[in-house]
C-alpha cells in the first residue's frame, strides 16, 4: 500500500506543476543580442569505428565511422529589450553540422524558436538539454536523458532555471517542464510521439551556504503504427494515439480493457515506453571550493519507482575550485567522479510471484518500440547503455534477454562505470580537459552471456587554446584511446578550429 502511494504521490506532483515549469539542466547564458558560430575541423582513428569519447553526448552530430571532416554553423538571434526583464522576449536559434567522410550527412542538432521572459519559457523545435541533477561539464551523462542522441523536435513550456517561491522568501525554489515531442521515423514503428515532463526542488539553507535538491524525470515514448506488427504488439498495426491514452499517457494509468483500442501487449504492461529517474543532491559552498554531490535513481516501470532495483543508479561528487587569486602554473578548475551501477534491475524474474512488482527491468530496452531507448540510432540515456551495433563485430551476437524474444537493439544494459572527468587552465587562458571511464559490461538481465564480463577503458584528452587567428578564435586538440574487450580498440586524433562573434 505505502508503495502504491508513493508512486501515485511522485508522479501526481511532476503532474501538477509541470504546466509552468522546466527541468533544463544546461542553463541559458547567452545574452547578446546576436551570435554566429563556425568550426570548422576533423577527426580521424586508426579504426573505422570513431573512439567513445568523441561521438557521447555529442547530440548525435559525430558521425559513428570515420575519418571525417566536421564543418559546423550557427546562429542565435534575440529580439526585444533583453535589460528588461518584465518584458517577453523571442529567440531563434539554428545549427547546423556537415559530416564528410564515409557516411557524410547534414544535421540540425539545433533548431528552435522561443518567447521567453526572466523566469518562463515555451518553444518549438529541438535544442540541446541534458535533464537530471548533474554536473553536464564532466559527466559520464545522466542516466535518462544525456545529451548523446539528435534533439527530438518537440513544443515544451517551462522554467527558465530555478525560480524562488516569494512566500518562502527565495528559500524554496522549483525548477521544471512540460513537453510533447516528435520521434523520427525508425524501423520498428513510425510517427510516435514523446511525452516528458520533470520536476525539481530547490532548498537553500545556511545564507544559501547549503542547497538541497530532489525531484524527478518521467519520459515516455507511445503512439504510432507500423505494417511489420502482428497483433499482439499492436490493434492492426496500430498503437493507440487517442486523446484518452494520453491521458494514461501522462498520469502512469493502465489502459481500460479494450482489446479493439489497445494490444495485448499495452494491457499486460502499460501503454507506451515510461522511464526515468528519482534524483537527490545537495551542493555545498566554501570559501574557495563548491561541492556538488547528487544521485539519479533509474525507473522503467513501478518496481524501479518503489526502490525495488537498489543500488542501481549514477552516484557523482563534483568539485569545482573558486579561488581568484592570481596563479603562475596550471591548476585544476573542476573535477568530477562517477559510479554508475544497473546490475540490479529488480532482479532477473519477471514474473516474481506473489511481490507487487515484476522484475527483469531491461533497462533501455521495449518489446513493442523495438528500437529502444534511441533517436536516429544513438541512445537518448547514459552512453555507456550500448546498442549491438556499437559493440566489437564479433559481440554483435551476444546473448541475454528472454530466450524466446531474440536480440534487441540494447544489448549490453547490465554496467558498472567508474568515471573522472578533469578540468584546468593556463593563465593563459588555454584549457585542458580529460574523461577517464573504465566500465565493466554484463549484457542484459535474464539469460547471461558465458563471455561475460567485458571490460573497457574510454578515454579523452582535449586541449582548448585561445589564438589571435581572425580577430580571436579558438584550437581545438583532442587525443582518445578505446582499449578493452567491449569496443574495437582504437587511438584517434581530433583538430578543429571554431570562431564566434556577437554583437550586443
Amino acid at each position: 500500500m505505502i508503495t502504491k502511494l508513493l508512486f501515485s504521490v511522485l508522479f501526481s506532483l511532476s503532474l501538477i506543476v509541470a504546466h509552468d515549469l522546466t527541468g533544463q539542466a544546461i542553463p541559458d547564458t547567452v545574452t547578446a543580442q546576436q551570435s554566429i558560430m563556425a568550426e570548422v575541423g576533423g577527426f580521424g582513428s586508426s579504426a573505422t569505428q570513431t573512439p567513445f569519447w568523441f561521438r557521447s553526448r555529442q547530440y548525435g552530430t559525430v558521425p559513428l565511422k570515420g575519418p571525417a571532416g566536421i564543418l559546423r554553423l550557427g546562429v542565435t538571434r534575440q529580439f526585444g529589450d533583453l535589460q528588461n526583464t518584465r518584458k517577453i522576449h523571442a529567440k531563434v536559434s539554428v545549427e547546423g553540422v556537415a559530416n564528410v567522410g564515409s557516411s557524410s550527412q547534414l544535421i540540425l542538432p539545433v533548431a528552435y524558436a522561443s518567447l521567453f521572459t526572466k523566469n518562463f519559457e515555451l518553444y518549438a523545435g529541438r535544442r540541446r538539454e541534458v535533464f537530471g541533477l548533474v554536473d553536464t561539464l564532466l559527466s559520464s551523462g545522466s542516466y535518462a536523458w544525456s545529451g548523446n542522441a539528435l534533439p527530438l523536435y518537440k513544443i515544451q513550456f517551462g522554467t527558465r532555471g530555478y525560480v524562488p517561491l516569494g512566500f518562502t522568501k527565495g528559500v524554496v525554489a522549483l525548477n521544471g517542464m512540460y513537453a510533447h515531442g516528435w520521434f523520427s521515423n525508425t524501423d520498428s514503428i513510425q510517427n510516435s510521439f514523446l511525452h516528458q515532463k520533470a520536476l525539481f526542488v530547490r532548498v537553500s539553507l545556511f545564507r544559501n551556504r547549503v542547497r538541497l535538491y530532489g525531484g524527478m524525470t518521467h519520459v515516455a515514448q507511445w503512439g504510432g503504427y507500423s505494417d511489420k506488427y502482428k497483433n499482439g504488439a499492436t490493434v492492426d498495426g496500430k498503437i493507440s494515439s487517442s486523446l484518452e491514452t494520453y491521458k494514461d499517457i501522462i498520469l502512469v494509468k493502465q489502459p481500460p480493457n479494450d482489446p479493439t483500442q489497445y494490444s495485448s501487449h499495452d494491457l499486460i504492461n502499460q501503454a507506451g515506453n515510461h522511464l526515468g529517474s528519482i534524483d537527490v543532491a545537495m551542493e555545498v559552498d566554501g570559501d574557495q571550493s563548491n561541492w556538488f554531490l547528487y544521485y539519479q535513481h533509474p525507473f522503467e516501470d513501478k518496481s524501479g519507482v518503489a526502490f525495488q532495483n537498489l543500488p542501481d543508479g549514477l552516484y557523482g561528487l563534483r568539485w569545482k575550485n573558486r579561488r581568484l587569486d592570481n596563479y603562475s602554473g596550471f591548476r585544476f578548475t573542476q573535477i568530477t567522479a562517477e559510479f554508475l551501477t544497473t546490475m540490479n534491475q529488480s532482479g532477473f524474474n519477471f514474473d516474481i510471484g506473489s511481490r507487487l512488482y515484476n522484475g527483469a527491468d531491461d533497462y533501455f530496452n521495449n518489446y513493442q518500440y523495438l528500437d529502444g531507448w534511441t533517436h536516429r540510432q544513438r541512445v537518448i540515456g547514459t552512453p555507456f547503455m550500448t546498442r549491438w551495433l556499437d559493440s566489437r563485430e564479433d559481440l554483435h551476437d551476444l546473448k541475454g534477454g528472454y530466450k524466446d524474444h531474440g536480440p534487441m537493439a540494447i544489448s549490453n544494459n547490465r554496467v558498472q562505470v567508474s568515471h573522472l572527468g578533469l578540468l584546468g587552465q593556463w593563465p593563459s587562458g588555454t584549457q585542458l580537459r580529460a574523461l577517464l571511464s573504465y566500465s565493466r559490461n554484463f549484457g542484459r538481465p535474464m539469460s547471461i552471456d558465458p563471455r561475460a564480463p567485458f571490460s573497457q577503458f574510454s578515454g579523452m584528452a582535449q586541449l582548448s587554446l585561445p589564438v589571435d587567428w581572425l580577430g580571436g578564435a579558438q584550437v581545438n586538440m583532442a587525443l582518445a584511446l578505446d582499449q578493452g574487450q567491449w569496443l574495437t580498440n582504437n587511438v584517434g586524433g581530433w583538430l578543429s578550429l571554431r570562431k564566434v562573434i556577437q554583437r550586443r
